[in-house]
């Protein structure tokens, strides 16, 4: 491999000089960093114009032919200032090759290029080195709705936003305190263990710093200020137990954003897990088939007795433990984890429907997400799946369009915005024969434009409703109403959360149909898992 090939293949910035000192050759690691065009023909000035001495000048000719290494400045313009160490080479034709070593507060580093702060593998290196010597703490800093200026102004101006974002923090900063752009649209700070205490004042001040910075004004920008989503948090190498404090800060991050934006939130203050760790968790119980279906009965509420049950998803913990799907099931929804949620408990739900039938003929409602109405592949493995079960327990109707005994449950909040594409992705199902209930009705305000567009079959009542009609007379004449209207449209009405005797009591009297609830009978595990608790196997 000859000098050329060798210059080619450096991944960092070199340019060489030749025995009159004349720029010969320049990599595009160097031009990309110097902030130097690609395709022109530069000289040696060009580049010892973006190289500055300690005083500020620009270094000159002769002091390239002085002591090596140097110590430098590097400007890629003029916003951009970072320590360098220029190291020099004798080649076998005697020209000279010169080498850029980056620094940020002392340590050898890579620089991003349109920031000129730190990057992100040397930053993570940074981290994990203090995390195992000593303490320190972590800023996450994302820039808000990054997306909205690269879409509405153009890429360039949301690349001079990240630009001017960055020269701004360098300058405002503590310099003790190392910065890197991280990510596309986020920035991370690391804090030394001496400034620990003034954590929480710069994740403010990061966003004074954004809400301040002219550019925003001058770009006319969306409401002509930026804002950032701020998480942050400490670590201690003495402390084993200490969380990671990278997913703490990704988890603040996104409570901050989920609270509002434009704000900063301390990780140690979260009182649930992150979303990511929990989606985690979902990914690997999906895998090792622990999400699981709990069945509660539904019952007639003027007969007493049982006519269908609602499956439910769990998932078990490698503990053993049970966890409801409240607790994990707004991070399935932001990961579009929930089709995959949706396609585990339908197969249950209908493999029961098959084990069950003989014994207990009943309706077997079963939640679905908006997220698997966008998989038309899992729509038709449903059908499939039903089809194989029906053959079991009813092979003439296999394939007829008869009324089969499973329920698509959907809630409005997860229906699509157009009702009729929502139909168009339910009709198969519907062709099937499976039927529809429309979940915690009374709970928005789209509520009775599906009723008009869809064809559902069931009313299911919001249970915050159902839970005061004892007690809350205007709450009671609601559910009155929409027993009334259920009545003359024909559908069956089904109320949720009932908590005792009374409630049930005067549900019957008003004539709603059918009831559950802990009260009249909780979920109990489809099948009992290898990795189940004994005393949970009842306690769900």
């Amino acid at each position: 491999m000859d000098s050329a090939e060798i210059l080619a293949s450096l991944q960092h910035p070199v340019f060489v000089t030749d025995a009159s000192k004349s720029l010969s050759y320049i990599n595009e690691c160097a031009r990309h960093t110097l902030g130097l065009p690609s395709s022109t023909h530069l000289t040696l000035e060009d580049v010892l114009q973006k190289l500055m001495t300690k005083e500020g000048a620009p270094l000159t000719r002769e002091a390239l032919g002085g002591i090596a290494p140097l110590r430098v400045s590097l400007s890629s313009d003029n916003f951009l200032r970072v320590d360098a160490v220029l190291n020099a080479h004798t080649l076998s034709d005697h020209s000279t090759c010169y080498e850029l070593n980056l620094f940020q507060n002392g340590t050898s580093t890579a620089i991003d290029p349109l920031t000129g702060l730190m990057d992100r593998g040397h930053m993570l290196k940074l981290i994990g080195t203090k995390r195992r010597e000593g303490k320190g703490a972590l800023i996450l800093i994302d820039i808000d709705r990054l997306k909205i200026i690269n879409d509405f102004l153009g890429y360039d101006v949301g690349d001079h936003v990240i630009h001017a974002l960055g020269h701004a923090f360098r300058q405002q900063i503590d310099a003790s305190v190392s910065l890197a752009r991280w990510s596309g649209h986020e920035f991370m700070a690391l804090v030394p263990e001496n400034l620990i205490q003034q954590t929480a004042q710069f994740a403010e001040s990061f966003n004074t710093i954004a809400r301040e910075l002219p550019l925003a004004r001058s770009l006319n920008l969306p409401g002509r200020k930026l804002g950032l989503s701020i998480g942050y948090t400490r670590f201690d190498s003495s402390n084993p137990d200490t969380p990671d404090p990278l997913t703490e800060v990704n988890a603040a991050v996104y409570e901050a954003k989920r609270a509002g934006r434009n704000r900063a939130i301390d990780a140690r203050q979260l009182t649930r897990p992150s979303i990511y760790i929990t989606g985690g968790a979902l990914e690997t119980a999906l895998l090792e088939e622990r999400i699981v279906a709990a069945v509660q009965p539904i019952f007639d509420l003027e007969t007493g007795q049982i006519v269908a049950d609602e499956s439910l998803a769990r998932m078990i913990t490698q503990e053993g433990d049970v966890i409801a799907a409240g607790e994990f099931i707004e991070a399935a929804a932001s990961l579009q984890l929930a089709h995959r949620i949706d396609e585990s408990i339908i197969k249950q739900t209908i493999n029961y429907c098959v084990t069950s039938h003989f014994s207990a003929p009943r309706a077997h409602f079963v939640n679905i997400s908006g997220d698997f109405l966008h998989h038309p592949e899992l729509i038709e493995e449903t059908i499939v799946t039903a089809m194989n079960a029906c053959a079991c327990t009813h092979p003439d109707q296999a394939s007829a369009r008869q009324t089969k005994p499973l329920v698509i449950e959907i809630t409005e909040r997860e229906l699509v915005d157009d009702t009729q594409e929502a139909l168009r992705a339910l009709q198969p199902l519907l062709d099937f024969g499976l039927r529809l209930a429309l979940d915690d009705f009374g709970s928005g305000y789209s509520s009775y434009r599906y009723l008009l567009d869809l064809p559902f079959s069931f009313l299911k009542v919001e249970g915050e409703l159902i839970r005061h009609i004892t007690t809350n007379d205007k709450a009671r004449r609601i559910v009155q109403h929409i027993q009334h209207m259920a009545q003359d449209l024909g559908l069956i009405t089904v109320a949720e959360f009932i908590t005792d005797q009374a409630t049930a009591d005067m549900l019957a009297q008003m004539g709603v149909d059918w009831g559950q609830g802990f009260h009249l009978g909780k979920p109990e595990l489809i099948q009992k898992n290898r990795l189940l608790k004994p005393k949970a196997w009842h306690t769900l």
